[in-house]
């Protein structure tokens, strides 16, 4: 449905992301491609489970949200409607190989109309602050239900050492 690219041209760290730049690269994504940020239901995190990465990427994707809601002059949304889950926490860090595993991860989701769990998952990370947001970690698989006419959307978040980002959209 939508892809875009982008580099952040700063951080703090070789691996740390960029949640400025994350969040220009989903709007622009989604602006060029006309989506409706409420139509995305289940977004594919990079998320490697970090203390500073994952924080940083709900800060972009949160940031993103807002900047696409204002532009589309959407004033409400149901809290936590948009699933969040990573390959990474079933599978591991596959470095390279990492955004293509997402992409199969979400195909596959979408032909079983289901969402995985992120495994692994003791206690949320308490610097992921989701309140007020639309999005929730998912943390038992569940059925990955749309309204009514509607079809199964989700992002995917790529992120590459140095201030490299990647998102992706995908429609069922």
């Amino acid at each position: 449905k939508g892809c875009g690219i982008n580099h952040g041209g700063h951080a703090s760290s070789l691996t740390a992301p960029n949640a400025t730049a994350q969040a220009n690269l989903i709007v622009n994504t989604y602006q060029k491609a006309n989506i409706n940020p409420l139509d995305v239901t289940y977004i594919e995190a990079h998320g490697t489970g970090t203390k500073l990465g994952d924080p940083v990427e709900i800060d972009g994707l949160k940031k993103a949200f807002r900047k696409l809601y204002e532009m589309n002059h959407i004033t409400n949304f149901e809290e936590g409607y948009c699933n969040v889950g990573s390959v990474k926490s079933n599978i591991g860090h596959l470095e390279s190989a990492a955004g293509i595993a997402s992409v199969f991860k979400v195909l596959l989701s979408m032909q079983k109309k289901r969402l995985p769990a992120s495994i692994h998952i003791n206690k949320l990370n308490p610097y992921l602050d989701l309140k007020d947001s639309p999005f929730r970690i998912i943390q038992e698989t569940k059925d990955w239900t749309v309204p009514e006419g509607k079809k199964r959307m989700a992002g995917i978040s790529c992120f590459g050492y140095g201030g490299a980002n990647a998102n992706l959209v995908l429609e069922q």
